[in-house]
């Protein structure tokens, strides 16, 4: 009788182990509640009844992607592979500028405890900081120093794609429980859709009304903007960049830059392709369509018209060279190299359109000063 008994309880136990393991799967949770994007197409937000969650897309073609599942109290038991983070986060690395500059207009800068390297920081708040040693630096030589890092030990780090995946998700962070937050926000094609990431920024610190408000109001002067320039007859020709060894990169046709351009009433003389990303070019092709170019922008580190003719004596060919319509994009930059352009601008296309407005149209803003661009002679 007791060895019935014995047996009937072990199947009895049994079946309440199945049953609460069928259980358990059964209450594994799918993503459902996607937001809607106004621009950005390389990140999705979903809010859930007790979570949020954040899928980036960490390749141009979108077929990799990356699922961050952010909790308050019980992690969620989600049906796929997810970085699970407890919110709102303490302490960030900032392994750009440009996440610097978003974290700056969230006002949430108290919770960076690590940058890459503070020579390109342009915020004076995080520089002194680095100066004091109160943020550390965690890739002077450009490769991310992962025994620092373990000794900081910051929450998340929000960094850009490699394009290799061990190298972005080492093993040692994660096991440190260190996540990566890797952001491909250059691979948008508009620079409102860029802008647009503060919102995935913002979903690790809880601060999503703040993130929608901020971007509504740049989104609003962006386009009131662009509405100034719709009617304009007059559409500059204009090209970019300086080579750099034999190759001339210069932005693809449908790139954030080019739109950014377009917007600004100019006609971009390398709009002619599909090309999101930066196209490999000589000096020659680059000749070839842009000699006769009314402007010429973002000219590297150049200070002046004869910084620039320095590099290469061709240079003085262009049209835009011999009238001097040339502008750079280091207006705000500091003694150590840190420019306001890629920190700021990035975060605030409308300023950049402004500036470029000034440029190509002067008259449409007769009161503006160029914040980002200053002119070389």
């Amino acid at each position: 009788m007791k060895k019935v008994i014995f047996v009937l309880s072990v199947c009895f136990l049994f079946f309440i182990s199945c049953n609460n393991e069928r259980q358990k799967q059964q209450t594994k949770i799918s993503l459902t509640h996607a937001q809607k994007n106004n621009y950005a197409s390389y990140f999705k937000i979903y809010k859930e009844e007790n979570f949020s969650a954040l899928v980036t897309y960490i390749n141009v073609e979108k077929t990799d992607s990356i699922v961050y599942v952010l909790y308050k109290i019980e992690k969620p038991n989600l049906n796929f592979k997810a970085y699970y983070v407890k919110a709102p986060v303490n302490s960030v690395a900032c392994m750009g500028s440009v996440f610097v500059g978003a974290l700056n207009n969230l006002q949430l800068l108290n919770y960076i405890t690590a940058v890459d390297n503070a020579d390109y920081i342009y915020n004076p708040i995080i520089k002194k900081k680095c100066t004091q040693n109160t943020i550390q630096q965690l890739s002077k030589n450009g490769i991310l120093n992962i025994e620092q890092t373990l000794i900081c030990k910051p929450q998340i780090l929000f960094t850009n794609p490699s394009g290799d995946a061990k190298k972005d998700f080492d093993v040692r962070l994660l096991m440190a429980n260190i996540i990566p937050v890797v952001c491909a926000d250059y691979f948008e094609n508009t620079s409102l859709a860029r802008a647009e990431w503060v919102k995935a920024l913002a979903l690790f610190f809880y601060q999503e009304q703040k993130a929608d408000s901020l971007f509504s109001s740049i989104e609003k002067k962006y386009l009131q903007l662009k509405n100034m320039t719709d009617t304009c007859k007059y559409k500059p020709t204009v090209f970019t960049e300086l080579k750099t060894g034999d190759v001339w990169f210069v932005a693809g046709g449908k790139s954030n830059t080019a739109q950014l351009l377009k917007d600004a009433g100019a006609t971009y003389v390398f709009n002619d392709n599909n090309k999101t990303s930066a196209l490999s070019l000589n000096m020659e092709q680059v000749i070839n369509k842009a000699a006769n170019a009314n402007y010429w922008l973002n000219l590297h580190y150049s200070a002046s018209a004869a910084d620039v003719l320095k590099q290469d004596k061709r240079y003085e060919i262009f049209n835009a060279y011999k009238k001097r319509n040339l502008y750079n994009n280091n207006a705000m930059i500091n003694e150590t190299g840190g420019n306001g352009y890629w920190e700021c601008g990035l975060n605030h296309p409308d300023e950049l359109l402004a500036d470029m407005i000034k440029i190509f149209h002067p008259t449409l803003l007769p009161n503006y000063t160029l914040k980002y661009y200053k002119q070389l002679k």
